[in-house]
């Protein structure tokens, strides 16, 4: 939805005077982002969350207590910390 609502924002010359902040990223919102379309993106850490979940699981199956909900975190990401190696890697995930 945040791609379409960037789109009417982009189409519509309200870059600046309509804030938008979308939740997950792809290549068109990333776009949107650095082109001061939209304000931020709000981003998971999938490999956090493969992490924990494994981890959780492993300490389940041992019959170890667990927490019931396991938060993995979400990213704030915005046009002035994009390029921070930490928030890079989530927009960019190396896939080999």
């Amino acid at each position: 939805m945040a791609q379409g609502v960037g789109q009417a924002i982009a189409e519509n010359s309200l870059a600046g005077k309509v804030g938008l902040v979308g939740f997950d990223s792809d290549e068109k919102l990333i776009k949107f982002l650095n082109d001061g379309v939209i304000s931020a993106l709000v981003v998971q850490d999938p490999y956090r969350m493969g992490y924990d979940g494994i981890k959780t699981a492993l300490a389940a199956s041992k019959g170890e207590k667990v927490e019931a909900n396991v938060d993995t975190g979400a990213n704030l990401v915005t046009k002035a910390n994009m390029k921070d190696p930490k928030i890079d890697a989530l927009l960019n995930p190396k896939l080999d």
